[in-house]
């Protein structure tokens, strides 16, 4: 078991959280190189509970907000295959071209031979199955493979891990040999029940998905990908899949690009302001607009109003 509590604030809060986790774990849970964002105020919490099934185990993590790295030649769990099913929150995965993200509902699988940079929504719980490399076959040029956690072989693989862990200590090194197999063909049919060649299809989804999206931004409050990929006809994780060749943020990433975008053009266009604006793009209120655009373009609404009401006066001077 693994507890953590650091504040955001410290100065040497990475090298606390390293140390702590590494007094904690030890060499039974190994600590990927962590950074923790910089807060003036609030704690990192962390809580991480392992078990060891044989040559696999389990961890039922939860994490606040944190980014890192894992994988790679010498690396956090380099010769494993590593699977996040996310419970609730949100983990981010990038490495190179390739982008994968697991939300709540979903499980993302990854190959660890080569460097993963991660990101952890705040509030994120999740299990973790991690099991040897050399067990699984992936698919040549792919490296991460995410699918609904309410798919049937997904279903039957968590519902296998559920009862496993519940009686691994009373089972028979003949018994407990038993269930490692068993859960290791479940989960091959999932991977290969879940995983395609959609290489060829993925960009004429995405650009359906975006044609999509940019017609119900304003029209529809509550656009989702359940939503989005009912409307193309294909499943939640092709969806998710097509995003994740083609573009670097999640689907609801690119939703609130797109309607951050089309707001900030409205406070130039119009004199609606800009709670009316927050409201008119489906945001949840006028104070997380304010923080959601500042985050993106470095200033407020307001700001970025004045700014560009000042420009125009200055191109439209005779002095100009």
């Amino acid at each position: 078991m693994i507890d953590l509590a650091v504040p955001y604030a410290n100065e040497n809060r990475n090298r606390v959280l390293l140390r702590e986790w590494r007094r904690q774990g030890g060499e039974r849970v190994p600590a990927p190189p962590l950074r923790l964002p910089r807060h003036s105020e609030g704690t990192y919490r962390a809580r991480i509970w392992k078990q060891s099934m044989l040559d696999f185990f389990l961890e039922d993590q939860y994490s606040d907000a944190v980014a890192g790295t894992t994988g790679g030649p010498g690396g956090h769990l380099e010769d494993r295959i590593v699977t996040s099913v996310t419970l609730s929150g949100e983990w981010r995965f990038a490495s190179g071209a390739q982008r994968s993200t697991a939300g709540a509902g979903m499980l993302c699988v990854r190959r660890n031979e080569s460097p993963w940079d991660f990101e952890v929504a705040r509030g994120t719980r999740a299990v973790t199955l991690v099991l040897p490399a050399s067990e699984i076959r992936f698919p040549v040029n792919t490296r991460a493979v995410t699918a609904e956690q309410a798919s049937p072989a997904a279903v039957l693989l968590l519902a296998q891990l559920r009862l496993w862990a519940e009686l691994s200590a009373g089972l028979s090194a003949a018994a407990a040999g038993a269930a490692r197999n068993a859960t290791l063909e479940l989960f091959r049919g999932l991977m290969n029940d879940q995983v395609i060649d959609d290489a060829e299809c993925a960009p004429a989804l995405l650009r359906a998905a975006m044609d999509h999206i940019e017609i119900r931004l304003l029209a529809d409050p509550d656009l989702n990908p359940r939503g989005i990929a009912a409307a193309l006809n294909v499943s939640v994780r092709t969806l998710y899949r097509a995003f994740g060749q083609g573009v670097t943020s999640s689907v609801m990433g690119y939703v609130r690009e797109r309607r951050l975008e089309r707001a900030r053009a409205e406070l130039s266009s119009t004199r609606l302001t800009v709670s009316e604006i927050a409201a008119r793009w489906h945001f949840a209120d006028s104070s997380h607009f304010v923080k959601a655009y500042k985050k993106r373009y470095a200033e407020t609404p307001t700001e970025g109003r004045q700014d560009r009401r000042h420009a125009r006066r200055d191109a439209a001077s005779p002095d100009a």
